[in-house]
């Protein structure tokens, strides 16, 4: 059982161990040390957001680096793969039409 609502969050950025991101696989660790009362600060503002501690550092380092969050740049991600889907769905038309009686036999 779950101890808060935050145990059951399931952002793609959260899982992404061994998974490709927008820029390719998520494989380098980044570690640092703080202080006590700067990490409690800190797990504090992770927990208001809904997010794990890992997530907030992703997406701290891509927006320094990237200047987008990693999450943002997930959602881009997806929104131009859906996108893609949807044009090529348009161009070639629907891959279901058929399963969906589109056409009668006999």
């Amino acid at each position: 059982m779950p101890e808060n609502d935050n145990d059951n969050f399931q952002d793609p950025a959260q899982f992404a161990r061994g998974i490709a991101g927008p820029l390719g696989k998520l494989d380098h660790d980044l570690k640092t040390k703080v202080d006590e009362h700067t990490h409690t600060l800190f797990l504090q503002q992770c927990s208001m957001r809904g997010i794990d501690p890992s997530c907030a550092i992703r997406d701290c380092v891509y927006l320094m680096v990237h200047g987008k969050s990693y999450r943002q740049m997930v959602m881009e991600k997806v929104s131009h793969d859906e996108k893609r889907i949807e044009a090529l769905t348009k161009l070639i038309g629907s891959f279901g039409a058929l399963e969906l009686g589109g056409a009668q036999h006999g």
